[in-house]
């Protein structure tokens, strides 16, 4: 008798819930049911904060496609957001590891607070109206990263900060996010994750390409022409902005150096550039991922007080810090790609134009071939992150597993309703 009552008792609660979601309007069962998902064209914003840790990059995308279906995405809309100066003081100490655990978990939550409120003015600006948006995906605050790799061999770990919940119950829409944790749990690298939005959407048939990131910290895809998707090569080659970036706040009290002014004004210091070559990041073979825990502020006030001791100036420190990037970025190239092959470039160190001058003279490429800049250059990893959304919704994998270092493929992110 006890057991007809606890079922009958316990259908009820199902037939319940179900009509509750009927009455709220719940769309989310058949929004994660793929061949809905995939049924029509899918708009999704992909909210993107870097290493940099200076602002937001949103994106809108328009998506189709399927396993069975070539992909197809539109960029309709990009817009750029700053943090507020108490927002980005925050990160900055967790990213340094001094921040109390209050005050990581209140980050936390102003993450998902200003992203919202960043959405609303999106969409707005946009003239998009939030009931015709899918999802948001958004990749969070890097605050640390330290896979399998970095750690001696032992469990790695990453943290991404933003409440999702939050964030999706802010918006009244699925947020998708938390993308590096599935694949560093099975020992990846959990890093880079854009690569499978440039096999998409930036292989060619006709030559190698090979996409260069330069945000705090920078990054390669190579897509060999005759590849298939396992062919395909990607990773951090080392430090893109962040050191010059922080030598330019350190030494001239300016977050950045515009269109690379400064560095075109100092003189290479060959001393100096050889003792930052010494770094074994830059030769050691993929996978391999990186953040600013190994190119770090600390690291970077010793390199600085290298450069005081043997008179080094200012000026000349930020010239061979940009050379650093550029050379690391081609010495990875050449040990791990093919030179020869048409080059796009993004990010913010994009915007530098003394550095993608250097670049060019480093990589060496033969004329032949295109150097080009992804448009707008700060929107592509937002965009590519849009796109790992769509594809978590419809329960495709997005990793790459030579890529990340794992042996499965893997449905990157959560989603949050």
């Amino acid at each position: 008798m006890f057991n007809k009552i606890f079922l009958l008792n316990f259908f009820k609660l199902v037939l319940n819930n179900k009509q509750w979601l009927v009455l709220n309007n719940c769309e989310f069962r058949l929004k994660v049911n793929s061949k809905e998902w995939f049924s029509d064209f899918r708009y999704l914003i992909g909210i993107m904060t870097g290493t940099s840790a200076d602002g937001v990059d949103i994106s809108l995308g328009k998506f189709s496609g399927s396993k069975l279906q070539e992909f197809t995405a539109e960029l309709v809309e990009f817009q750029s957001f700053e943090f507020q100066a108490s927002l980005k003081k925050l990160i900055e100490l967790a990213i340094k590891n001094e921040a109390r655990t209050r005050e990581i978990a209140k980050l936390n939550f102003d993450l998902a607070y200003f992203f919202a409120k960043c959405v609303r003015s999106f969409l707005r600006k946009a003239k998009f109206p939030l009931k015709k948006l899918d999802a948001v995906a958004v990749h969070g605050q890097t605050v640390w990263h330290q896979p399998k790799s970095n750690n001696l061999g032992k469990n790695g770990f990453t943290l991404q900060l933003v409440s999702l919940s939050a964030l999706t119950q802010l918006l009244k829409v699925p947020v998708v996010g938390d993308f590096r944790s599935k694949d560093v749990a099975v020992g990846g690298e959990g890093a880079p994750l854009v690569p499978i939005f440039d096999y998409n959407f930036l292989f060619s048939r006709k030559c190698d390409v090979i996409t260069i990131n330069i945000g705090g910290i920078a990054n390669i895809t190579y897509l060999p022409k005759d590849g298939k998707l396992s062919d395909v090569v990607a990773f951090d080659t080392g430090p893109g902005n962040t050191w010059i970036d922080g030598a330019m706040r350190i030494l001239f009290g300016r977050n950045y150096d515009k269109d690379g002014e400064t560095a075109k004004k100092g003189k290479l210091n060959k001393i100096l550039l050889e003792k930052l070559k010494s770094n074994p990041f830059v030769a050691k073979a993929p996978p391999k991922s990186t953040g600013r825990e190994e190119f770090s502020e600390k690291e970077l006030r010793q390199i600085i007080k290298f450069c005081n001791e043997n008179s080094i100036e200012d000026v000349d420190i930020v010239t061979t810090l940009t050379h650093f990037t550029a050379w690391s970025i081609a010495e990875n190239i050449k040990r791990f790609a093919n030179p020869n092959a048409n080059i796009i470039v993004s990010g913010g160190g994009a915007r530098n134009l003394f550095l993608l001058q250097l670049l060019k003279e480093y990589i060496q490429q033969n004329s032949s071939f295109e150097f080009k800049i992804f448009e707008p250059p700060e929107a592509k990893e937002s965009f590519a992150f849009a796109f790992l959304g769509y594809l978590r919704m419809g329960g495709i994998a997005s990793n790459i597993p030579n890529v990340t270092g794992v042996r499965e493929s893997i449905s990157l992110g959560i989603i949050a309703t």
